[in-house]
């Protein structure tokens, strides 16, 4: 566990608490997305300092403060806002962030057409690297403020160059990077202008420990970083010497906190969802999707394989149900919402040719009903998570701990979590339809004692991996960290 006297600086684009005004007072309410989960299920028992961007005007209104969130004995978790004004942060975060870094990381470029970079592209790296400067000045700033030992926690995509800013700050900083997203490998990034690609890499080179979430992100980071002038590369320690510093690349899985959803899961609100749903469905088995609907989650050719399921196999038609939660995301930028879009047009017209007056193949969900979606978690017959590319995917694992049903998990294999759980699921190329029909099928006809072992085993897998791991190691890490010794052999 993170020690009591260490005091840990977190920064990311998003925060613990995103505040609205309801009446007269500012009301806190839990921010979204996988890394908020893992962060605030996973630090206990040390002091916390959170920089995030003010995303609301009300956060803005707190702009400066520090809020605290969260004191007890052990734990002094406080959030800081920084205010960035919306142009900036506009590009920043849509023009750079989702259009550039989020796409080239999960390649998702249409190559005929784009990607295309030009002076805007330029215009919006400039407000990206001074969105990055001022978190940079923001963490320096509080380290100075707190004696003793203190680790920097700089979170995922949006923050690439803060480490290489911060250690020109703090030359002795403690420095963490983690990418909760996928890293493209070398001949993908090199799509970027060299410009870009070069700055990026150099900013993650300036922690002293940049984390991933499987291997397979680690090994493309090093063999993207072997692209660089001046470094050596050792792909087999996964280490970098670079400007004089050893840096390490290390595979650090984000979990859940499967205990605190399991008591969710026992509420009131749940038990009753769940025996609508049980309504809703009759004797019908169900498939089970919840992705943000967005484009690596690969939503519309998971219908088009149900679509195909119901060609191939008749004998369902009529006795399944695919409920498809779709919560939409970055409603700002155009190819998302036609996306969403082509995902509900196909829904209905699958829904008009193939249901019945009394069967409806697909529900769509685009609003989480969060009672909802534990009552389904628990109700599942197969789980499809088939993203084209995903760092993680807590999905994956939040359905094997809540479901009842011994479910069975279809999962692609570029998703983050297939090293854990790849054993125990029916792995998919995501974009082979006749393959992910066929997994389809065979978990749905798969013997009650084998879907009982495949169940038993993701359990089992996702619990022998806490959510308090994710961070303790990363700052075991930072713990031992040697900076006086640097090892000659690193070549390649």
């Amino acid at each position: 566990m993170p020690q009591v006297d260490q005091y840990v600086l977190i920064a990311s684009n998003r925060g613990p608490v995103t505040f609205a005004r309801e009446g007269n007072q500012l009301v806190p309410h839990r921010g979204g997305g996988g890394l908020v989960t893992a962060l605030s299920g996973a630090l206990h028992r040390a002091r916390v300092l959170w920089v995030a961007s003010a995303i609301s005007e009300e956060d803005r209104e707190l702009a400066g403060r520090e809020l605290v969130e969260d004191a007890d004995a052990d734990t002094r978790t406080a959030l800081r806002f920084l205010a960035i004004d919306p142009d900036t942060y506009d590009r920043y975060y849509n023009g750079i962030s989702n259009r550039v870094l989020w796409f080239v990381h999960h390649y998702l470029w249409d190559m005929v057409r784009l990607p295309e970079f030009d002076e805007r592209t330029r215009a919006d790296w400039g407000a990206y690297r001074r969105v990055n400067e001022a978190f940079a000045a923001a963490l320096a700033n509080e380290g100075e403020r707190h004696a003793g030992r203190v680790a920097y926690l700089v979170q995922d995509y949006h923050l690439s160059l803060v480490p290489e800013m911060l250690r020109r700050r703090v030359p002795d900083a403690r420095i963490s990077h983690f990418s909760h997203i996928p890293f493209a490998g070398p001949t993908y990034i090199g799509l970027l202008p060299t410009w870009m690609r070069e700055e990026l890499l150099r900013g993650l080179l300036g922690a002293d420990v940049v984390g991933f979430q499987a291997e397979d992100w680690a090994d493309n980071f090093l063999l993207a970083c072997r692209t660089l002038p001046d470094t050596r590369v050792n792909l087999r320690r996964r280490l970098v010497l670079y400007g004089g510093r050893e840096i390490k690349a290390r595979v650090y899985p984000v979990s859940i906190d499967a205990r605190a959803m399991q008591s969710e899961a026992e509420s009131d609100a749940v038990a009753e969802a769940r025996q609508q749903l049980e309504r809703l469905l009759g004797h019908s088995k169900l498939i089970l999707r919840v992705d943000r609907a967005e484009l690596s989650k690969n939503i519309l050719r998971g219908l088009h394989a149900f679509e195909q399921l119901l060609a191939r196999y008749p004998q369902w038609i009529g006795r399944i149900c695919l409920m498809a939660f779709m919560d939409p995301s970055r409603g700002l930028i155009q190819e998302y919402r036609r996306y969403t879009r082509q995902c509900i047009l196909l829904a209905d017209r699958i829904n008009r040719t193939l249901g019945t007056p009394t069967w409806k193949p697909i529900e769509i969900r685009l609003e989480e009903d969060r009672a909802e979606l534990l009552a389904a978690y628990a109700l599942y017959d197969v789980l499809l998570v088939n993203p084209l590319f995903d760092g993680m995917n807590l999905v994956a694992k939040e359905g094997p701990v809540l479901n009842r049903r011994a479910g069975v998990l279809v999962l692609s294999t570029n998703a983050g979590a297939h090293a854990e759980l790849g054993r125990f699921a029916l792995s998919v190329n995501p974009v082979d339809l006749t393959e992910t029909v066929d997994a389809l099928a065979e978990a749905l006809d798969m013997s009650e004692q084998e879907r009982k072992r495949r169940a038993n085993g993701l359990r089992a897998a996702v619990m022998r991996n806490p959510a308090e791991r994710w961070i303790t190691d990363q700052l075991g890490d930072l713990d031992r960290l040697d900076m006086a010794s640097i090892p000659s052999g690193v070549a390649s």
